[in-house]
């Protein structure tokens, strides 16, 4: 990203900064939270990307004393005369705007995804593939991120194979099942998972996670 700041001027007795950009878009920053973000030594440690300025230590109620810009940087001189600068690449990373917020979270959150119809075909990779190997471990991930749903083929027919490959990404979440299930065919079934008829696409209690995790089955023919 590269931006250039037309003008920046202070709102709002001091308490808001505005800034105009080249392409036309205009940013507002709250004077606290300019402050809360200061990027100098004192106040932030660049190797662990982190503030170092503590809560108890900043006013809610500061305002802007001085401010001065030109097209990569703004100076902000404060009423204890400490002193920020913010590159304008930095700024319009992290405008408040509608569209921008809303631009971010496409980003962050809804990563591109193939919406589901007749023509599917479900992405299939080799099992023991994507244990050993991370390019088609990342490309494993990457369609089940985009597409919801990827089979594998090629497991033994086993115990522990689910183990495996949940091992490979992270770790498996503890439930009140254990961390893995066995399927079954059972006499008088009080589930249609065991029985020996064919299941539905599912998953299993979805709405108790936020965000729902990724679910493996393992099937015999």
């Amino acid at each position: 990203m590269h931006c250039a700041i037309q003008k920046a001027e202070v709102l709002d007795g001091a308490h808001l900064m505005q800034v105009l950009w080249d392409d036309g878009g205009e940013s507002l920053y709250p004077a606290v939270w300019l402050r809360d973000n200061c990027q100098c030594p004192d106040c932030y440690l660049d190797s662990a990307k982190a503030r170092k300025l503590l809560v108890e230590a900043l006013d809610v109620n500061i305002g802007i004393k001085a401010l001065k810009f030109d097209r990569k940087k703004v100076h902000i001189t404060w009423p204890n005369e400490h002193y920020s600068e913010f590159e304008a690449d930095w700024l319009k990373k992290r405008c408040f705007s509608r569209q921008a917020r809303e631009n971010l979270q496409r980003e962050l959150f809804l990563p591109e995804c193939q919406h589901w119809g007749s023509e599917l075909q479900l992405p299939t990779l080799d099992f023991e593939d994507v244990l050993r190997n991370d390019e088609h471990a990342y490309n494993w991930l990457s369609s089940l991120k985009k597409v919801g749903i990827v089979r594998l083929t090629g497991a033994a027919d086993k115990r522990g194979e689910i183990l495996k490959l949940g091992k490979r990404i992270g770790f498996l979440y503890l439930t009140f099942y254990g961390h893995t299930w066995q399927v079954q065919d059972k006499i008088d079934a009080n589930n249609v998972a065991y029985t020996t008829g064919k299941l539905s696409f599912h998953t299993d209690y979805p709405a108790l996670h936020h965000p729902p995790g990724v679910r493996f089955s393992f099937c015999t023919a």
